[in-house]
């Protein structure tokens, strides 16, 4: 099967066409390519004429706070009566909203007239965090600029009349990228001997890059359809993860310090409390998600394989 898509060079992208080499044909669309996403002629032409079944759209911008500082000028844009002055405007930069929503609506354009499966993978953020639990069923309510141009592009995959997955993501980590993850990022600082203050007033569930593949090939190859929480089997806080990290690699935990969301994002985008997504439904098809504990003996195997 061929799949053509973004983001095929980032951290989950490159992950994933490697794993699935063997079972897929990838075509690539991205800046290396040629093919700027904001470009909505050059995205039409080049999704029609491919002979790939599937659209993967993973490309975004996903610095939160980078995308908090986008939302005055993104509002002053959208207020832009001429529609095709607006489209100049998100053409011109790299803003949330010209990344995150244009470029998503170009790419549903292009496969509303090629008439091909899309897959757009988004992220835990779009819900507030007020509720225990999330499941697939419960409606997002974003609380910052990242999370609102996210289920934007959300809003505009379900409305397209097309056949679609939502993938919806949390915390992904893996064994070995050339930048680092969060889960990378703290280890190697507590390498480093560097004290780290981590919240304990926020829950998310990390999610294994691997396993996300695994379990999107399954989604593939099952011909699913709808939304889906393709997510960790564990909820930790961050303060939960760095310990688990010390104690997995040896490292002094003492340099890992309690602090307060309050405390840690003030002046930064709002951080939801809550990020409990259930993956149950996935469970349903056979689909097994590890647990943080058991993900980071994985890629700490990994990266003993690797002399990392």
């Amino acid at each position: 099967m061929q799949i053509i898509g973004t983001g095929f060079t980032g951290l989950i992208g490159t992950r994933f066409t490697e794993l699935l080499k063997d079972s897929y044909s990838f075509e690539h669309i991205s800046l290396e390519s040629g093919v700027n996403i904001l470009n909505k002629e050059k995205v039409i032409d080049v999704i029609t004429k491919s002979k790939a079944e599937i659209v993967l759209h993973m490309a975004a911008k996903t610095n939160v706070d980078g995308c908090e500082e986008d939302k005055r000028n993104d509002i002053e844009t959208l207020k832009t009566q001429d529609l095709n002055e607006q489209e100049k405007m998100w053409i011109s930069g790299q803003s949330a909203w010209a990344v995150n929503v244009f470029g998503t609506q170009n790419i549903v354009e292009a496969c509303k007239k090629a008439n091909k499966k899309i897959i757009y993978v988004s992220t835990d953020f779009v819900f507030d965090g007020s509720k225990k639990h999330y499941s697939e069923e419960d409606k997002p309510n974003p609380i910052n600029w990242y999370a609102k141009t996210k289920y934007e592009g959300e809003k505009l995959v379900q409305n397209s009349g097309l056949r679609y997955l939502i993938i919806r993501l949390a915390y992904p980590y893996r064994a070995y990228f050339e930048r680092n993850d969060f889960v990378r990022g703290l280890l190697a600082r507590l390498k480093k001997g560097e004290s780290l203050e981590m919240v304990t007033d926020h829950i998310m569930v990390p999610t294994f890059i691997d396993d996300f593949v695994n379990a999107l090939d399954v989604l593939i190859q099952k011909n699913e359809l709808g939304i889906f929480h393709v997510v960790g089997s564990q909820s930790v806080t961050p303060y939960d993860v760095a310990v688990k990290i010390a104690r997995e690699f040896n490292l002094d935990e003492t340099l890992i310090r309690k602090t307060l969301r309050s405390d840690y994002f003030k002046n930064k985008a709002p951080r939801p409390f809550r990020l409990n997504l259930k993956n149950d439904k996935i469970g349903k098809l056979g689909i097994e998600m590890l647990s943080f504990d058991q993900g980071l003996r994985e890629i700490k195997a990994q990266m003993q394989n690797l002399n990392l």
